[in-house]
């Protein structure tokens, strides 16, 4: 059962992913290509630095939280107060090996990608 009304074609794409209607590869193809909301402890400066990432530990693997709203944020943003939009494709190029991204944490809208998954996503879409 899912509480979330999508507020974005991604996100509505993502819940047709999750429902079995949309076939996970062509979710992951507009996915990449998406813009969406990182949150990060400190202000990043236009070169990159200072982003400090809300992570998650999902079994003793590091996760990046990725949103695909502002809205998804929530309580968060109480951990991690300043946000920066990327591309998806982008975030996945940055995650350092052996961390995962989560999507949406705390929602059921959401996702979780492995190490090995990005690495997976990267192959086929970079």
């Amino acid at each position: 059962m899912n509480d979330l009304t999508p507020l974005t074609p991604i996100e509505a794409l993502l819940q047709s992913a999750m429902d079995g209607k949309t076939p996970i590869g062509a979710f992951m193809k507009a996915f990449v290509a998406s813009d969406v909301v990182l949150l990060t402890g400190s202000l990043v400066t236009p070169d990159g630095s200072g982003f400090d990432p809300l992570l998650f530990d999902k079994q003793g693997t590091l996760h990046v939280a990725v949103f695909t709203h502002m809205e998804r944020v929530g309580f968060h943003s109480q951990q991690a107060p300043h946000t920066i939009r990327m591309q998806m494709l982008e975030v996945l190029k940055r995650v350092p090996g052996g961390y995962g991204v989560v999507v949406n944490p705390g929602t059921s809208l959401g996702l979780e990608l492995s190490p090995a998954g990005i690495g997976e996503i990267l192959k086929d879409f970079a």
